[in-house]
C-alpha cells in the first residue's frame, strides 16, 4: 500500500504573501525613482553656468571666466567675449572683442594676457547643446545666453563742472564714483580745512573751511584715494573752488545824485535774494531822520516810503550795516562793511541858462528873482545843453585848456566835469557867445550867484 505526501499549505501561503510584498516594495521604489527624476528635472533644468555671475559688480580683475553646462548635462559649443571700457561715471567708451578659446571650463585669451581689466563691462555670449530629462528620456536643446558683469571700479572724483561755488557755512562736496576708504587732497593757495567721509554714503566726502572768505578762488586737487574695493586712483584730479561773491548793493538815487524829486522813494537793490529780510529795519538808518517806513518790493529790493514829500534842497544819507550779522543773500553772501549813499533833493532854486538870449534867469520857488547877462561857448567850443546840478563850488580856480590859461578865475560853480558857471574878468563883450564852453558872468554877478546858489541847485541849459 503506497503512502501519500502531505502538502504544507500554510508554507505555500506564506511564500506567496512574501512575493507580493516584495513586488509592492519594488514598485514603490521605482515610483520614487521616477518621481525623484521628475522633481530633479524640474528643479534643476539643464542650463549654462558661468562665473562671474550675471549682473555681478566689482569683480576682481584676477578672476577667471568659467563656463560649463549645469550637472554635466550638455556641451558648450561657442563663446564670445566683448569688453567695454567705462569712464569714471560708468559711460561706455571703447568696445573690443576678446579673441580667445575655452580651455576646459575656462575662457583663455589667445594672446595669453590677463582676461579682465579694471573699469570694464563684459558681455559674454554662450551657446550650448543642453540635455533635458523628460519622461520619455533625455532630450537635446540648443540655448544661447548673454551674461553681463562689471569689474572693479577705479576711484575717481566726479567733477561734473569746472568750478564749484561754495556758500558761506557750507562744505566743499566731493562725489566719488565708488565707495572710498580714504582720500588725500591739496588746496592752493593754502587754506586751513578738515575733511570727513559720509558714513552713510561713502561715495561722498566733505571738506570744511576753517576761515571762510568771500570772493576767493582756490584749486582743489585730489592727490590720492583708495576705494573700499582696495583700488587706488590712477591720477590726480583738480577742480576750481570759489566762494560766493560779496553781497552787492545799488542805491537809487545814486550816491551824490542831486535834484532828486521831492516825491522820490529811495530803494536799495541787492545783487541776490535776501534770506533774512526781517532784520532790515534794524540795520538801515537815515540822516536826517525822516518819518516813513521800509518795505520789501520783492526778495531783493527794499524801498523807503516817506510819510511826506522831501524837504527842498535837503541832503539825505542812507546807511546800512554790513558784516556777518547783517543782511544775508541766498548764497550766504553779506556786505563786507557798512555802506552809505547820499542824495540831494530838488532845491527850491533854479539856474536857467538861455543860450539864445545869452541870459541867466534865476528862480526861487518858481518865481523869477534875477536876470543876468552872460557869455556862453562859441560855435567852435559850444556850451553843453541839458539839466545838471551844482556838485561843487570854489572861490578861485586856475583854468587852462588848448590855447589858453586863466589863473584865479573867481566864483566858480561846477555842474558837469570842467563845465562851470564863473566870473569872467577878461571879457567886456557879455551877451555874445565867446567862451571855451563855460558860462561866464560879470564878476559882481558871479559873486552874487555864488552866494545865492547852494550845492545841488539845478542848472538848466538850453537854446
Amino acid at each position: 500500500m503506497s503512502r501519500a505526501t502531505t502538502v504544507n499549505e500554510d508554507k505555500i501561503y506564506r511564500a506567496g504573501s512574501t512575493g507580493k510584498k516584495l513586488a509592492v516594495i519594488i514598485s514603490l521604489v521605482l515610483a520614487f525613482i521616477v518621481l525623484a527624476y521628475v522633481v530633479f528635472a524640474s528643479l534643476f533644468p539643464a542650463a549654462i553656468r558661468i562665473t562671474p555671475e550675471k549682473g555681478e559688480r566689482d569683480v576682481p580683475v584676477d578672476s577667471k571666466i568659467k563656463i560649463s553646462p549645469s550637472w554635466l548635462r550638455g556641451t558648450i559649443t561657442a563663446v564670445s567675449v566683448k569688453e567695454i571700457s567705462l569712464d569714471a561715471v560708468g559711460n561706455s567708451q571703447e568696445t573690443r572683442t576678446v579673441d580667445g578659446h575655452m580651455d576646459g571650463d575656462e575662457f583663455v585669451p589667445s594672446d595669453g594676457s590677463q582676461t579682465l581689466k579694471t573699469d570694464s563691462r563684459y558681455e559674454v555670449t554662450v551657446s550650448a547643446d543642453l540635455i533635458d530629462l523628460t519622461f520619455t528620456g533625455p532630450r537635446h536643446r540648443t540655448s544661447t545666453e548673454t551674461y553681463e558683469f562689471q569689474t572693479i571700479t577705479t576711484p575717481a572724483p566726479l567733477f561734473m563742472r569746472e568750478t564749484q561755488v561754495v556758500a558761506m557755512g557750507e562744505p566743499i562736496i566731493i562725489e566719488f564714483n565708488t565707495p572710498i576708504e580714504v582720500f588725500q587732497y591739496e588746496i592752493a593757495p593754502a587754506l586751513a580745512t578738515e575733511m570727513h567721509i559720509d558714513e552713510e554714503n561713502p561715495t561722498r566726502a566733505f571738506i570744511n573751511f576753517s576761515d571762510y572768505q568771500q570772493g576767493q578762488k582756490y584749486q582743489l586737487t585730489i592727490t590720492g584715494a583708495v576705494g573700499q574695493n582696495g583700488v587706488g586712483i590712477k591720477q590726480p584730479y583738480s577742480q576750481t573752488i570759489t566762494t560766493t561773491e560779496p553781497l552787492r548793493i545799488v542805491f537809487v538815487p545814486g550816491d551824490s545824485e542831486a535834484g532828486v524829486s521831492l516825491s522820490e522813494r529811495p530803494t536799495l537793490n541787492f545783487s541776490e535774494n535776501i534770506r533774512n529780510p526781517e532784520v532790515a529795519e534794524s540795520l538801515v538808518s537815515m540822516e536826517p531822520s525822516v518819518l516813513g517806513g521800509w518795505d520789501w518790493l520783492d526778495e531783493r529790493t527794499l524801498e523807503f516810503r516817506p510819510l511826506n514829500d522831501w524837504t527842498q534842497g535837503a541832503q539825505v544819507t542812507i546807511r546800512l550795516k554790513g558784516g556777518l550779522d547783517g543782511l544775508r543773500g541766498e548764497s550766504g553772501s553779506y556786505l563786507r562793511e557798512d555802506v552809505e549813499s547820499s542824495f540831494t533833493t530838488k532845491p527850491s532854486k533854479l539856474i536857467d541858462v538861455d543860450l539864445t538870449a545869452q541870459k541867466v534867469l534865476l528862480y526861487d520857488n518858481d518865481q523869477l528873482v534875477k536876470t543876468l547877462i552872460c557869455s556862453s561857448g562859441s560855435k567852435a567850443t559850444p556850451s553843453l545843453t541839458g539839466r545838471y546840478a551844482i556838485y561843487a563850488k570854489a572861490e578861485k580856480v586856475d583854468m587852462r585848456g588848448e590855447g589858453y590859461f586863466a589863473p584865479d578865475v573867481p566864483w566858480v560853480l561846477m555842474f558837469n566835469g570842467d563845465y562851470t558857471i564863473h566870473g569872467n574878468y577878461w571879457s567886456t563883450n557879455f551877451g555874445t557867445p565867446t567862451s571855451h564852453g563855460c558860462v561866464g558872468l560879470p564878476i559882481n554877478d558871479a559873486e552874487w550867484l555864488y552866494d545865492w546858489a547852494p550845492i545841488g541847485t539845478i542848472v538848466s541849459i538850453h537854446y
